[in-house]
């Protein structure tokens, strides 16, 4: 038994050091300039994940408290809480013995490449837990990492390609409704926990997963197949014509070009909301009617309550793990500093295009600058957020294979589901919007899961899926061993690598101005105004704030007066915008932005005021940004004076500021060793 466990042990570590060999080559030339360069723009979210690995080790080792929050942003509300942002505290633990020796720029690209590669071997080994053989299993881990879904998502949002907990919820979940073991239950508390550090969404997800899977292991639906009677007739073709109705006055003001209608003093304005929501309305009773499908519970071995009460055990488990976070989302809660996230029928955010799962690779070297733009919304952060591409040749294979009937029906609806989520709450097909319904039309209103805000990385999960899929479809193709079949095999193979290859990648140097050199140091009681500045979140920008300002801080390390964080509370932005400094800059740091002389006087009666609570030391102006106007007002109001210039940026500091009082808000009460106290 001993040589076995060995065998299976060395095995393990050769597939996942083959994944990570796999997800260097997918970064390349990336690991040729691990400390000097990074796969997406630093001024974009990936400089503020950057600056997540760097504050967790900042907070933990030099300030000697649990890295949970900060003062380093935010200087005028007193800093910021990390329970609602995108932190991936478990990438900064597992970066934190690497960046003394490779650099914050080289602990981000080497945890970046370990992470993309322990994710392919998670579904690697879901896929061997559900009977695949290991080419197979390990084609289904290796078409996961390659998809742009991962690899777009590479340039921006590294805490969405940190997945590996997805698929091993999904295996702990499997463990324990075939094992019914305590220790499996604790198991799948633990990893939930891990998911929902290493991006808030995925601990949404795995709760969505894990009802689903126990759902099929134990729901059984049974519809009827014999012809309706008289009276279920009459109602379906009352539904029929309601159908009908509701599709026509969708389709003829589309088709006659008519937007509005006026009526003596009544002005009708068409839209495709109300149409196409009876008609889903209309169509979903009519199915009803006509199948009635009845949902039971088969229970045969009597497991459900032991599975309920294993069920109790892995929530209290991951509640306990979790409990630095809820106690800093209750700690918000009561003092009414949560983020507002409003949930709007028509303008909360969309989700994928229904045919950007069959967009060509938008990454690749050669064709992605032709197919990236494909099925895009004209936003400005639309890429990578709206990116749903697998693979072309993968899903082929996976429509032959169920042509075959040879994938199990599990995974084809798991797929199924989250690839209707991911579509969001009205879906999109070849960029325009049908306004028809789908599942989150109605799931977002869900308290918790209508958190996830963001339907289109139900992607992820969707891809998932689609991976196993193809590890189901390779599985079948496998069993055949004629040379005719081994070189299609062997054709394929090629032609999957080349579409799904990403290489050479484009890299974003990530050197830090030399402007930020001169303010070193290890004194961080004085704070740096960044101008343009403001506040910046997920879903929303005040002023004009760039996330390379934090990249930046992880050089100098004195607080920044503005900040970017996943989730900012309104009330925080209020707070800012009572003072009149504050409420002059961020106005003048918006395009075309100006400030009334009302304002401008107020801020200069506010100016003392406000360099004693945010301890103003420094202020760099970026002089590409910062407008001639925002120049010169500040240098007015603040009194502020140069002591260095160059090409791109003015260093300058306030003259006779006052005494630093800074407010320590951001900081939860149950740090005993922070004992200043707030100031207001």
């Amino acid at each position: 038994m001993a040589p076995r466990c060995f065998e299976s042990r060395r095995i393990a570590l050769l597939t996942v050091a083959a994944y990570c060999v796999l997800s260097a080559a997918l970064l390349w030339p990336l690991p040729l300039h691990l400390r000097s360069a990074l796969p997406g723009d630093p001024a974009g979210d990936l400089g503020v994940y950057v600056w997540n690995l760097w504050i967790f080790r900042h907070e933990l080792l030099d300030h000697g408290h649990l890295p949970l929050s900060t003062d380093h942003v935010f200087a005028y509300t007193g800093g910021a809480d990390f329970s609602l942002h995108n932190y991936t505290p478990l990438a900064g633990l597992v970066g934190m013995p690497l960046m003394g020796l490779l650099g914050v720029v080289g602990t981000f690209n080497t945890v970046l490449i370990g992470c993309v590669g322990l994710s392919g071997f998670a579904v690697h080994v879901l896929a061997r837990r559900i009977g695949l053989r290991q080419a197979a299993a390990f084609a289904a881990g290796a078409v996961f990492v390659a998809a742009p879904v991962i690899t777009a998502r590479e340039t921006a949002h590294f805490s969405l390609v940190t997945t590996g907990a997805l698929p091993l919820f999904i295996w702990a979940v499997l463990r324990v409704l075939d094992s019914r073991a305590t220790r499996d239950a604790v198991l799948v508390g633990v990893i939930c926990a891990v998911a929902a550090y290493s991006d808030a969404y995925f601990g949404i997800y795995c709760v969505l997963m894990g009802l689903f899977t126990v759902a099929w292991r134990f729901g059984q639906v049974d519809v009827t197949h014999a012809p309706p009677d008289r009276v279920r007739r009459r109602f379906i073709r009352i539904f029929d014509a309601i159908a009908a109705l509701a599709l026509t006055a969708a389709l003829v003001p589309v088709l006659l070009r008519i937007e509005a209608l006026t009526l003596g003093t009544i002005r009708i304005r068409f839209a495709l909301y109300t149409p196409m929501l009876v008609l889903a309305l209309a169509c979903s009773v009519r199915s009803w009617l006509r199948w009635r499908p009845r949902l039971t519970i088969v229970d045969e071995e009597r497991s459900i309550p032991r599975l309920f009460r294993l069920g109790l055990i892995a929530i209290g488990v991951c509640t306990v793990l979790m409990l630095p976070s809820l106690v800093g989302i209750l700690e918000s809660a009561i003092d009414g500093d949560l983020p507002e996230s409003d949930i709007f029928w028509r303008s909360s955010p969309r989700g994928v295009d229904a045919l950007s799962y069959l967009v060509p690779n938008p990454v690749h070297p050669w064709f992605g600058h032709i197919t990236s733009g494909w099925f895009m919304p004209h936003r400005q952060d639309a890429w990578p957020e709206f990116i749903g591409s697998f693979s072309v040749l993968a899903v082929g294979l996976i429509v032959v294979a169920a042509a075959v009937r040879g994938l199990p029906a599990f995974w084809l609806w798991f797929t199924g589901l989250f690839t209707a989520l991911s579509l969001g709450p009205f879906i999109h097909v070849a960029g325009v919007n049908t306004a028809l319904p789908g599942p989150w039309t109605f799931l977002r209103y869900v308290p918790l899961v209508g958190m996830a805000r963001a339907p289109s990385r139900f992607a992820i999960v969707a891809v998932l899926g689609l991976s196993i899929l193809f590890g189901h479809a390779v599985e079948i193709w496998l069993r055949k061993t004629t040379w005719r079949a081994r070189t299609g095999q062997f054709l394929f193979l090629a032609a999957l690598v080349f579409e799904l290859n990403p290489a050479p990648r484009h890299l974003f140097p990530a050197d830090v101005p030399a402007v930020y050199s001169l303010i070193s140091t290890d004194d961080e009681l004085s704070s740096v105004l960044e101008l343009p500045t403001g506040i910046r979140d997920g879903m929303s920008s005040i002023g004009d704030f760039s996330a390379e300002s934090q990249f930046f801080q992880t050089k100098h390390r004195h607080r920044l007066v503005g900040g970017y964080l996943s989730r900012v509370s309104g009330s925080r932005k209020r707070e800012n915008r009572r003072n009149p400094v504050m409420r002059m800059l961020t106005m003048l740091s918006e395009p075309s932005g100006t400030a009334d002389p009302d304002l401008i006087a107020r801020a200069r009666e506010s100016r003392n005021r406000f360099l004693s609570r945010t301890c103003v030391g420094y202020v760099v102006i970026h002089k590409r940004r910062a407008s001639p106007e925002l120049q010169a007002i500040a240098a007015d109001v603040l009194q502020l004076v140069p002591i260095h210039d160059d090409a791109d940026y003015e260093l300058l500091r306030p003259v006779d500021p006052p005494a630093c009082e800074p407010r320590r808000r951001g900081y939860r009460s149950a740090r005993a060793e922070l004992t200043t106290p707030p100031i207001e």
